[in-house]
């Protein structure tokens, strides 16, 4: 309860302001707005805050906080650069799938490297969309060193108890 010469604030802020009366404009209307207020900042008159209201907005008067404005991003030349050159899944996979069909030549323990080369060439399918066509060497480096694991495990499954048996 307010004390005695002390306003009720609260009653105040409840009280809705009456609407002040701003037709909306076509955006037609609102480029030219925006036009005439670039001439009288050319001018030297001081810029106003708000633009008129487009068709379909409030006015600046009718709402209760500060309206905001949609800006885009504008991503800085080293983001450009640095986005396109992301090819660091796909050259892992390529790098996997390489050394586990050298790996493959000799010995079964190259189909960890080529399951890793398989995976991280289906995820850089996915992930990097710049990268042409090296996931692809990847995928098909690890399932030709897959491939040779399995052609290890058949020829030492059969060969080895015929040999010693």
């Amino acid at each position: 309860m307010p004390q005695s010469g002390q306003p009720d604030t609260r009653a105040e802020r409840e009280q809705p302001r009456p609407p002040t009366a701003v037709p909306a404009q076509s955006r037609a209307q609102a480029r030219a707005a925006e036009a005439e207020a670039a001439q009288r900042a050319a001018a030297g008159d001081p810029p106003h805050l708000t633009r008129p209201p487009v068709a379909g907005e409030l006015a600046y008067e009718s709402t209760i906080t500060a309206p905001t404005e949609w800006v885009p991003y504008v991503y800085t030349t080293a983001e450009i650069q640095t986005h396109a050159a992301r090819r660091g899944l796909s050259v892992a996979a390529a790098v996997c799938g390489m050394l586990g069909v050298l790996a493959g030549i000799f010995v079964i323990w190259g189909v960890p490297l080529s399951v890793a080369a398989v995976v991280l060439a289906l995820v850089a399918r996915f992930v990097e969309h710049r990268t042409g066509g090296l996931w692809i060497v990847g995928l098909v480096s690890g399932l030709v060193g897959i491939l040779m694991g399995v052609l290890w495990f058949v020829v030492i499954t059969q060969m080895v108890p015929a040999y010693y048996g």
